[in-house]
């Protein structure tokens, strides 16, 4: 009996300090004449979150290195203005050199106005083996996924910090929580950005500025078609069993979860499970309360999901080996 009133004291006490302790958190109905910055603009999660920003009122800019379909996504952002707003595009590499980053984005501000939102979603994904992977593929990977989000948000936060307002978002991935077969290069490069997003919450403490970390599952974009081309089979079937999203539907939460404050945006039940599980940064109370009371049947549950991961790669192995010596 003195034991369970121990533990619900002590969850009462931290229930307490969590609601005083935890930022207030600003929410935004609408971008109106906003500067919304998106990287990766021209396809994919990224066009579909500047299309959801220009409904919402915003100028945006989108960035890419691909001229014509920049070009292509403008015109389609456009056709979703409300009244009034700036659409264009900048030809940037956002894995150069962070001077040539600060130089195109000190300019876009000083045409169109302070970056009050940056949605980082350039990022690319080649699947296979570590061993067997070509070293500048891992090489690549790092810089577009990890230094193409590390280095355009290096630019935005003094500004941001100095108005007392903005978002961020980070698009990182479910691979990000998990190390799955396949992705070993790009799961690095994910976790790099997970671990950037979850210093720099800190650093936002007592600040007017947010971030949230995007955990997108398998999408429908041109980018996962070309990851398919490399994906092992192992590969397919354990990230199969996700599901495949839409671009607009992710594009969309994203912005919108960035806007209500959320620190963590994750897709469907396997995202839900293993952000809970893994994130290490609090989102809010309900989220802390979740972590108490589920964090064992949760472990149980990604477990078994982990163990059939590991089938799936014996009887692949075991295939493989089956194949070699009829080949002999």
């Amino acid at each position: 009996m003195w034991l369970f009133l121990v533990v619900i004291a002590v969850i009462c006490g931290l229930l307490l300090l969590l609601h005083y302790s935890l930022d207030e958190k600003v929410l935004y109905k609408d971008l109106k004449q906003r500067h919304v910055v998106v990287t990766g603009g021209s396809s994919g999660i990224g066009k579909a979150s500047a299309i959801e920003a220009a409904k919402l009122g915003a100028h945006v800019t989108v960035i890419g290195r691909d001229v014509q379909k920049l070009k292509d996504a403008v015109s389609e952002i456009s056709s979703h203005a409300v009244k009034d707003q700036k659409i264009q595009y900048v030809t940037l590499d956002v894995t150069s050199n962070y001077d040539a980053i600060e130089k195109c984005l000190s300019k876009l501000e000083v045409d169109v106005g302070p970056i009050f939102m940056l949605i980082n979603c350039a990022g690319n994904c080649i699947c296979g083996q570590f061993e067997n992977m070509k070293v500048e593929d891992i090489k690549q990977m790092v810089d577009l996924n990890y230094f193409g989000t590390a280095y355009p948000t290096r630019y935005v936060l003094p500004g941001m910090k100095e108005r007392e307002e903005g978002l961020i978002v980070f698009v990182s991935s479910e691979a990000a929580l998990l190390g799955i077969y396949g992705y070993s290069a790009y799961s690095a490069a994910k976790w790099a950005v997970r671990g950037l997003a979850e210093s720099v919450f800190m650093e936002l403490v007592g600040t007017g500025v947010r971030l949230t970390l995007a955990f997108p599952p398998d999408t429908d974009t041109p980018g996962f078609k070309n990851e398919e081309l490399t994906k092992p089979k192992e590969t397919k079937l354990i990230s199969g069993s996700a599901g495949l999203f839409s671009p607009e539907e992710v594009g969309k939460k994203i912005v919108h979860d960035s806007m209500n404050g959320k620190t963590y945006s994750v897709f469907g039940l396997s995202g839900k499970m293993m952000s809970t599980l893994f994130c290490g940064s609090i989102d809010n109370v309900s989220q802390v309360l979740l972590q108490v009371f589920s964090m064992g049947i949760l472990r149980v549950v990604i477990v078994g999901a982990i163990l059939s991961f590991h089938k799936i790669v014996r009887d692949g192995l075991k295939e493989r080996k089956q194949e070699t010596l009829k080949n002999k």
